[in-house]
């Protein structure tokens, strides 16, 4: 299932992300995965109802046992060892068999739906389990087709990237196939080949991406990302790589404010990223931030907190929203920037990860 994902790629670009911003920190400024990136390359709505439900954990398993019909306590059976919740979690290969097995039309498509949402936009990292969390947003089918998935899988993107951040993190989540199509369309240097499509199919389907050996080899390509990243410059990102208009059609994507999956709320800001709407970066303003958040260098202890009245800015996105000609003015070339950004984002963050002489990482 991950054999299309290049991870040494993945980790060069974990090194620069930046949570408390959520955006990538690279020579040259601030880039992002934003919602209309999420709308082009995945093809999954990204405007629609806040996924901001959430349920405790026995209520949560609770669920689970009435899903598969069975006491999740007890082992799965057949060829699988274990049971069925196991460290917060439901087994996967597992519950697709069970909801074949039950013959209720419903239920059988809910266990699909699941196990499709776990193993592709909210990937935990057991890469066996899913999060019954997702199961929330199941219950009502009728209601499907009205949360933002697009905006929920991106949020759950965000706090795995925070999370990979840690010193003591072990592995990456999420919907990596989202970070690594965003890496092809914005980073011509890294492109692997690509099928011709549709205008209206995923992008991320239209790359062709190689099988790569782990191992050393995987260390020496992560080693060799690191310079060339190091090395990138503004006119090395294709800034709008969806046409001049790309975001156009998704006024979301200048929502500002944060996103949610159930528990999981992140900052979301466009104005730091104004490249990416063909617009001049300047300096950005002060971003809306959590009321407190604790990222130790343990990754079991990331947790971060928001006020309750956040919940409402979603809800209200004209008064939340972006006004690109208020902010700065449409770029002249597609990387400019202000005279004193280079200066002001250079305070705040560093351009290079690797030393400029023999390679080795900045303490």
């Amino acid at each position: 299932m991950m054999q299309h994902l290049d991870m040494a790629l993945l980790s060069a670009f974990v090194e620069r992300w930046q949570p408390d911003t959520n955006t990538f920190h690279m020579p040259f400024g601030e880039i992002s995965i934003l919602l209309h990136d999420v709308h082009h390359i995945l093809r999954i709505a990204v405007d629609g109802e806040l996924m901001g439900d959430e349920a405790s954990p026995d209520t949560l398993k609770s669920d689970m046992g009435g899903l598969v019909r069975l006491s999740v306590d007890a082992q799965v059976g057949g060829k699988w060892k274990s049971k069925w919740y196991d460290n917060g979690a439901m087994h996967a290969e597992g519950l697709l068999v069970s909801g074949g097995e039950l013959k209720i039309k419903e239920m059988e498509v809910q266990c699909y739906l699941f196990v499709l949402l776990g193993s592709t936009l909210f990937v935990d990292k057991s890469r066996d389990r899913i999060r019954p969390v997702i199961n929330l947003f199941l219950k009502d089918h009728l209601q499907l087709t009205d949360y933002a998935w697009g905006a929920g899988a991106l949020a759950y993107l965000y706090r795995q990237l925070g999370v990979a951040t840690r010193a003591g993190s072990k592995g990456l989540c999420g919907c990596l196939t989202l970070l690594q199509a965003w890496i092809y369309e914005y980073f011509p240097l890294f492109r692997p080949s690509q099928l011709p499509q549709s205008p209206d199919a995923p992008r991320a389907s239209s790359w062709i991406s190689p099988r790569l050996p782990g191992g050393d080899e995987a260390r020496q390509r992560l080693a060799r990302y690191r310079q060339l990243l190091d090395e990138l410059s503004a006119d090395d990102v294709t800034w709008t790589p969806y046409g001049r208009d790309g975001h156009t059609d998704i006024p979301r994507s200048l929502y500002t404010g944060p996103i949610r999956f159930s528990d999981i709320a992140e900052g979301y800001d466009p104005a730091r990223c104004l490249r990416q709407f063909r617009y001049r970066q300047i300096i950005p303003r002060a971003m809306t931030v959590p009321h407190d958040q604790y990222r130790p260098a343990s990754d079991s202890s990331y947790i971060v907190f928001w006020d309750p009245w956040v919940n409402q800015l979603w809800d209200n996105v004209a008064a939340h929203r972006l006004d690109l000609n208020f902010a700065s003015r449409p770029c002249e070339h597609p990387s400019e920037i202000v005279e004193e950004y280079v200066d002001w984002f250079l305070i705040r963050s560093h351009p290079r990860i690797t030393h400029p002489t023999d390679g080795v990482p900045q303490p």
